[in-house]
Formats: C-alpha cells, structure tokens, sequence
C-alpha cells in the first residue's frame, strides 16, 4: 500500500481482554459507498492505540451507540457480530501494510471479485479525522484502485522477490 492511507468509519467494536478491560479492543470498519447508500466492511482494527486513545474512541464512541445494526450497514454478521454498534459518525485515517481479497469484508464488493471484497491487511490507526464526514470516508472505486495498484497484484516483483545473479 505504500505511503497510502485509507479514511475508514468505526461502525462496531468488541470490547477488550487484559489491560483493554472495560473499552473497546477491537473495532470493525467501513467505507461509505454512494451508490447503494451502504456502509460497507473494510477490515477489523486492534493494533495502533495508544492507551490515551483508546480511553478517547471508547468515551466518543459510547456517545453514538445504537441498539442494533443499521440497515445500512452492509455486514455479514455471521463473521462479524460486534459488542456494540455505532451511528457512521467518525472518520479514521487507517495505514495497512497492504489489500487483499476477503471473502468476509464487503468493501468494493464486485469491482475486483464478483462475490469478494477487499479488507487491509495489519491495519493501524494514524489519527481521527475530524475535518470529513463519514459520507466522505474512502470510496469503494478507491479502494479497488488501491488494490490493483500493489505491485503484488500488477505481478511486478517486491525486491525482496527479486534473486541476485552472481
């Protein structure tokens, strides 16, 4: 993914084990699509937060909780059930160390794969983003564009696939 980041929307987390007792440990993510009006999965989130962050996603989010699932929300609870669920009201720049098909995720969802989408492979947070709104998350052609751009996908060699000749 490079120096790429994608601007993702908490919609649901699970709440934490250990020294994450009593918040949020994990988070599931979404991208905004404006065509089906959806939210759509993009990946699970854990890893990035500090402790300080941590306490700041759990006290803003909790603000915006909703009972259960908004229709709008493009997720295959089967694979993805959170603790709680959110109104799409925030916006996390995410950088991940690169796209893959997921047969669970619904981001961009038939641009690449009929049936797949695409999900963030090592996702972590860089910062929240407090100048978009939820509708100006990602969109899911940019996510496709993303994806097809890696070098794995195009079938150039990363350097380290790359064999010296002696």
């Amino acid at each position: 993914m490079g120096g790429d980041t994608v601007d993702a929307v908490p919609i649901g987390a699970w709440f934490g084990k250990g020294k994450r007792t009593g918040r949020f440990g994990n988070f599931l993510l979404a991208i905004y699509n404006e065509d089906s009006e959806e939210y759509q999965t993009l990946c699970k989130i854990g890893t990035g937060f500090s402790d300080q962050q941590l306490e700041d996603c759990y006290n803003s989010l909790n603000e915006i909780k909703v009972d259960r699932k908004p229709q709008y929300y493009d997720v295959d609870t089967d694979k993805f059930n959170p603790d709680v669920w959110f109104e799409a009201n925030q916006v996390w720049e995410i950088k991940a160390a690169d796209l893959s098909i997921s047969p669970a995720h619904t981001a961009a969802r038939g641009l690449v794969d009929a049936a797949k989408g695409i999900s963030l492979r090592f996702p972590r947070l860089v910062r929240v983003r407090d100048d978009k709104t939820a509708e100006q998350s990602t969109s899911p052609e940019q996510v496709r564009d993303l994806y097809v751009a890696q070098d794995s996908v195009k079938g150039v060699p990363k350097n380290d696939d790359v064999e010296e000749e002696y």
